[in-house]
Parts: structure tokens; C-alpha cells; sequence
């Protein structure tokens, strides 16, 4: 069992998670978390959500998401065979 303390940061009250606890639950900062009441018990439990493109790329810088001039060359080019448009 690992002891907490609620503390006060501004308006918002905080508990911070033990980076053991995070690493073994594959969670990082960020990772977005159910909070209920049960039995007068606090659970967090991790919501699993879809790894999609945009989530990958989400923290990506905006300038490394810019065509080149070879990718537009790329995406000019006539389909050389049954590729779907």
C-alpha cells in the first residue's frame, strides 16, 4: 500500500501517483482517467482509448507535417496501376 497526501495547489486539490504505480500501469501524464466513489472508496481507473493518426501526431511540431516538394510530386503523380483515388 502506498501513502498519499491531498494537497492544495491554487483552487485545485492534487494527489500525486508514484511514477512505480504509473510505469506499471502503462500510464504517463496525460493519460486520462476515470474518477468514481464506490463504497466510499476513490477509484481512478485508465480509459482505454483508440490509437488513432491523429492522436499519434497530435503533439507533432506543425512544420514537420508540411508537404515537401517531393511529396507533392508524389501526390500529383498519375496512378500507375489500380491504386484507388
Amino acid at each position: 500500500m502506498t501513502l498519499l497526501t491531498i494537497r492544495q495547489s491554487g483552487g485545485a486539490n492534487i494527489v500525486s501517483i508514484p511514477k512505480s504505480i504509473l510505469k506499471m500501469l502503462g500510464l504517463h501524464p496525460g493519460s486520462p482517467l476515470d474518477l468514481s466513489v464506490e463504497d466510499h472508496r476513490i477509484v481512478l481507473t485508465p480509459i482505454s482509448q483508440e490509437t488513432s493518426l491523429e492522436s499519434l501526431l497530435q503533439g507533432s511540431p506543425k512544420e514537420r507535417l508540411a508537404l515537401t516538394e517531393e511529396d507533392r510530386e508524389w501526390v500529383n503523380e498519375k496512378a500507375a496501376g489500380k491504386e484507388e483515388i
